[in-house]
């Protein structure tokens, strides 16, 4: 059990950390001074907010008000601060048990940006250009159309040269800004255990090595953390797009909950906080996140019809997409074993302790996978079976026929993208230790986010429905299968590594099914898809141009717009969503 909890530890410390860093304000304001009217008025603080608060102020012509939820997170932002965090727990998973699970999100200036585990990665150019075909002919949110804003919002810091040579760190800055105050960094130390398995994993069948983690590209590399250059502390939406500004037209105003949008006609004027209102000339913005988006919508009429007038709120717009298409990344936390034969570490450059930040301990590797690399036997079968379902057999029970259809597209490009090896299923973020976690990145599960009929503005109802699309299941048994055939084949097999958990007891796959339903954590604080860009008639709830449908001056920027998930921790693709929702506000003033 010792050595149980200390691979555990090494997990967790490759994936959580920060140390404290110096703050600097710009114009924060109290209700008191907060003025009748803006251009803009944005609802949500995190990632994407304080972005596209930050680009829609650069010109002195337009003002901005951005109202937070929580509070100031001070000089210590530690990942996964429950202090910083919402206190929100799922519906219970009866398809995983009957458990029930945190809903980790920030709740506080930088929201989840603030809190997270840093690793900064991004997704595959098939995984984007999905987002442009369910978007409709000539959608511009592909990898064509994203890659100049992941350039302009990310500044990537050069790797040390000694320990880029050592560990065969590569990079191309073809991919990445140099501008912007938001940074990716590689770690500055050493840990010869991950060069050992780099070599193991850089000769596994179908294993590609990108010559850049930003490339579009999967395989094997190594990856940056969201971190300050020099300090390594942590580089968050609050360090890059609100910290030291010191623009008169950039207010921020916290501890207030937006919970309802005012209208006039069909036209959205401004916001409601507690018992204060705010107008907007121009446009009222939402980027309360996944979670909070939604209930801020349903609250203001705009949802389901059924869960409005079943919660005594007056419908102003039918849009059955608002809170449905929920989606997360899920895991299991741990796939133990131990060596046979120790094997002898490389001789490269090591160093000790870390200096700060998710990734200072040591470089950060991971291994990133399409299905048929994971499972070259039982892809096509997973896909096939995929693409033959019913589309609204493993949906909600009576959902809206638009849901239905908006799914059955995305059933077409999820089963192509189950047969390409360069769409991410599995991620494995290795820590130096045998065996580790295990992600499946596309799950074919769809939960839902709805206010509470009974009491609205408590916090909204949020079931994953996990493993509620049996697919999921298979997946997840395949992933622990890879893990087995990397760590037993191929340069590892002389190790002779021993399985200690699942172990024995689960051997064919439906004793794998039921290991994996006891471990499955269906969030890896992920969330995405409640406000899905697509269609109306699929569903979607935002078009092209981020307005909500069926008002106007109403638009969302945040997660909840990826219709799908990507191969990816998902911070910096929302700040690239940000970078360019703010291109397109900008367009219409």
């Amino acid at each position: 059990m010792a050595r149980l909890a200390s691979l555990l530890l090494a997990l967790n410390v490759a994936l959580i950390s920060a140390y404290p860093h110096s703050v600097h304000y710009t114009t924060l304001v109290d209700r008191q001074s907060v003025a009748d009217e803006y251009d803009y008025v944005i609802v949500g603080g995190g990632t994407a907010g304080l972005t596209v608060g930050d680009r829609l102020t650069e010109d002195s012509d337009y003002t901005v008000l951005v109202i937070e939820n929580g509070g100031e997170p001070g000089e210590n932002p530690a990942a996964m601060s429950s202090n910083l965090m919402y206190d929100i727990n799922s519906e219970p998973q009866q398809e995983l048990n009957g458990r029930t699970f945190q809903v980790g999100i920030g709740n506080c200036v930088g929201g989840s940006s603030a809190v997270n585990g840093q690793v900064f990665l991004r997704g595959t150019k098939e995984e984007y250009d999905i987002w442009a075909e369910l978007g409709g002919e000539g959608s511009t949110w592909n990898w064509e159309g994203l890659l100049p804003y992941f350039i302009k919002g990310i500044h990537l810091i050069e790797p040390d040269q000694q320990l880029a040579q050592a560990y065969n760190i590569t990079y191309d800055l073809e991919y990445w800004g140099q501008e912007s105050n938001i940074y990716a960094v590689f770690s500055p130390q050493a840990q010869p255990e991950l060069k050992f398995f780099y070599d193991a994993y850089k000769v596994f069948p179908g294993v590609d090595v990108p010559v850049d983690s930003g490339s579009g590209e999967n395989g094997l590399y190594w990856y940056t953390a969201s971190m300050e250059p020099q300090s390594y502390i942590r580089s968050y939406a609050k360090t890059g797009h609100w910290d030291g500004i010191n623009r008169s037209n950039y207010q921020l105003i916290t501890n207030s909950k937006v919970n309802k949008i005012l209208f006039d006609g069909d036209v959205a004027t401004g916001v409601q906080f507690g018992s204060q209102t705010v107008s907007a000339r121009k446009e009222v913005i939402l980027a309360a996140g996944s979670v909070h988006t939604p209930q801020v919508l349903q609250l203001s009429g705009i949802g389901p019809s059924s869960l409005l007038s079943q919660a005594g709120i007056e419908v102003k717009v039918d849009l059955p997409g608002v809170g449905a298409n929920f989606q997360d990344h899920s895991y299991i936390p741990s796939i133990y074993y131990q060596w046979g034969n120790q094997p002898q570490m490389p001789n490269v450059p090591g160093s000790g302790g870390g200096v700060g930040g998710a990734g200072a301990g040591h470089p950060m590797l991971g291994a990133f996978l399409g299905l048929p690399v994971i499972t070259p036997d039982r892809f096509e079968e997973i896909a096939s079976a995929f693409e033959t379902q019913d589309p609204a057999q493993y949906l909600p029970s009576g959902i809206d026929s638009a849901v239905v259809e908006g799914y059955a597209q995305q059933q077409a490009a999820l089963s192509r993208a189950m047969r390409s090896k360069d769409v991410t299923f599995l991620e494995q973020m290795v820590t130096g230790q045998p065996g580790g976690s295990v992600q499946n990145l596309h799950p074919s599960s769809r939960g839902t986010i709805y206010i509470n009929p009974s009491n609205p503005e408590a916090e909204p109802i949020v079931d994953y429905r996990a493993g509620s699309n049996p697919v999921d299941i298979d997946v997840m048994v395949e992933l622990v299968k890879f893990m087995r055939r990397f760590m037993t084949t191929g340069e590892l097999a002389q190790y002779n590594a021993q399985e200690l958990m699942p172990g024995s007891q689960a051997q064919s796959d439906s004793q794998l099914a039921d290991w994996v339903r006891g471990q499955i954590n269906p969030s890896v604080f992920h969330p995405i898809g409640t406000t899905a860009k697509m269609p109306r008639e699929w569903g979607g709830v935002v078009s092209e141009d981020l307005f909500v449908y069926g008002v106007e001056n109403l638009s969302v920027i945040d997660a909840g717009i990826m219709p799908t998930t990507v191969g990816a921790t998902t911070s910096m693709t929302v700040y690239a969503i940000a970078e360019k929702a703010a291109d397109i506000i900008k367009a219409r003033q």
